[in-house]
């Protein structure tokens, strides 16, 4: 193996680069591209899994992402996750993933009423992959959780046009 140094920050290939503000939002879409073509990628269902925990846990982090390119606006992306349809969902499903669960009495407490079934299904490509179904029960409807991760991203899709303008 041969190895050769340079100076990363000079190359912009820091891990952690507080100065790139839509790294994270980048690295949300990057991700969402790769669960959403899942049959490409032909993922176990585990790594599938796997990936979107992460998304999930990434596309929340986006709303920090959000409050430091945007300072003078925390309280109004804050009201704007609280009115959401789909952010206050990531919001307790990222903290149910850090935390090892929603604890009512931490400042972790769920922000929305949705909850898992606990049903199941699949879909299967023409190839014989298939990927697991999740559904969550929320505003009196049964949503599946890639249609939950696409309202999210449309979400703060226009949060930052509305910051922007």
């Amino acid at each position: 193996m041969r190895r050769c140094l340079r100076n990363k920050a000079e190359d912009g290939v820091k891990i952690l680069n507080p100065d790139n503000l839509r790294g994270n939002w980048h690295g949300v879409l990057a991700a969402w591209n790769i669960v959403e073509n899942w049959g490409h990628y032909k993922q176990t269902d585990l790594q599938l899994q796997q990936q979107l925990k992460a998304l999930i846990i990434s596309l929340w982090n986006e709303k920090d992402w959000t409050k430091k390119r945007h300072p003078l606006c925390k309280n109004a992306i804050e009201q704007y996750v609280d009115d959401s349809k789909y952010l206050k969902v990531i919001a307790d499903m990222a903290n149910a993933l850090k935390h090892g669960g929603l604890d009512l009495t931490s400042k972790h407490k769920a922000r929305s009423d949705a909850e898992d079934t606990n049903d199941v299904g699949s879909i299967e490509h023409n190839d014989g992959i298939s990927r697991t179904l999740y559904f969550y029960n929320f505003d009196g409807e049964v949503i599946e959780l890639y249609e939950l991760l696409r309202g999210a991203i449309g979400e703060y899709d226009a949060l930052e046009r509305m910051l922007r303008n």
